[in-house]
């Protein structure tokens, strides 16, 4: 999958490991959205020790930031997943620390 849009801005952290964006992300073909699951990151579900943390977490680095979306790929839910980088930095790569 190749995206037309790569650089968004993080409007709401949903949980741990998802947020929504603006613009909507859109690929070559016709899908569009604006939630992003973050690759490479097990974030703990919503009920599980930790995930306050994590969520928290995750909303003082990204939320209201802008963002680039590398290697996208969608579930067979049809939810997509991409290496998020902040200021030239993977994400996953911060919230592993």
């Amino acid at each position: 999958m190749e995206l037309k849009t790569t650089r968004v801005t993080v409007t709401e952290v949903i949980n741990a490991g998802t947020f929504r964006v603006a613009p909507h992300w859109q690929s070559m073909g016709k899908e569009e959205g604006d939630t992003i699951k973050i690759n490479g990151y097990a974030a703990p579900e919503p009920g599980q020790s930790g995930f306050q943390k994590a969520k928290d977490g995750l909303e003082s680095i990204i939320r209201g930031k802008d963002v680039e979306l590398k290697n996208p790929k969608t579930t067979t839910g049809g939810q997509l997943v991409c290496d998020v980088m902040i200021e030239g930095k993977n994400i996953t790569t911060l919230l592993n620390r």
